[in-house]
């Protein structure tokens, strides 16, 4: 057996969270065109058969966006993808083809180098891409920077996926397996479900949404139907942003609710009943039980 940790990192928006749930097999991480969606590390494990004898688990940890951070909730989210990069076997570097190699960017790559000196670059979205254009950046990056392996993947299509993950299956270390090989992530369900719940809000009501909200699921209860009552509360900031999420005569609230509800019977497949609270916390982002409870440092 052989099994290990594999770290996805990048800029935010580059498709990591679309990656881990393309890799595993099954949605585990939120995806939203708002940058800094992914707000903890979430894992996701995947099994692979190299040969009769020979299996390999990789235990894929994806992290929060690395970006230059200004309030707490943002120091929080980026010290939790850079202590990650200290405890993983292999570090995969993704970067989104369409986006500039800028200053920015180099300066993490560089970082990055600093902590791991065998670092693996994943280029996703290579379909949003001519060929001439993808071929220049791909000499651009490798004249860079020294990559163990360049991979050339679309995260949405799953081109390029395969081959990625028979290579780090093979490099992961002699080990027996960490997780059984039915777990696909050790995220609780109470937490995916509230993600399901944020990832709606932010789909649904794009750039009116503030980013500084959070849900959090509150009671789930287990019925004699085996159906389950799920409540949970959207905390906001701000008085003013109640409104928007409510829409009119509650609309956009019954819409996002039906959209979770839908997601989340099909991914704990049984029927699920939502309930859903907006309360003004204005507070909300200097409390740290709200960190604690996704494994994020409040102090970092």
């Amino acid at each position: 057996m052989k099994s290990g940790f594999v770290n996805l990192v990048g800029i935010p928006n580059s498709g990591k969270s679309t990656l881990i749930n393309k890799l595993v097999g099954k949605k585990i991480s939120i995806v939203s065109q708002k940058v800094q969606t992914t707000r903890f590390c979430i894992r996701g494990i995947c099994n692979v058969n190299l040969t009769s004898k020979l299996k390999s688990q990789i235990i894929f940890v994806d992290t929060p966006g690395i970006f230059f951070p200004k309030r707490r909730l943002e120091k929080a989210m980026v010290s939790s993808a850079w202590s990650e990069l200290n405890l993983t076997d292999k570090v995969v570097f993704i970067h989104d083809v369409k986006k500039k190699i800028d200053n920015n960017t180099k300066e993490i790559i560089e970082k990055i180098f600093q902590i791991k000196s065998d670092v693996i670059l994943v280029l996703n979205k290579i379909d949003l891409l001519p060929k001439e254009a993808l071929l220049k950046k791909i000499s651009e990056i490798e004249n860079l920077y020294n990559f163990e392996e360049t991979f050339l993947i679309s995260a949405r299509n799953g081109s390029g996926c395969n081959k990625l993950i028979k290579y780090l299956a093979i490099k992961m270390p002699a080990h027996s397996f960490f997780y059984d090989e039915n777990t696909i992530s050790d995220l609780p369900q109470s937490i995916l479900a509230s993600e399901i719940t944020r990832e709606k809000l932010f789909r649904n009501l794009n750039q009116e949404l503030p980013y500084n909200l959070t849900v959090e699921t509150q009671k789930w209860v287990i019925n004699t139907d085996k159906s389950i009552n799920i409540q949970q509360t959207i905390y906001i900031n701000k008085q003013s942003y109640k409104p928007i999420i409510l829409g009119k005569q509650g609309q956009n609230l019954k819409r996002i609710g039906t959209l979770a509800r839908k997601e989340l019977q099909k991914l704990l497949g049984c029927k699920i009943h939502l309930f859903l609270h907006i309360k003004f916390k204005k507070n909300w982002m200097d409390d740290p039980s709200k960190y604690s409870s996704v494994g994020l440092n409040y102090n970092a």
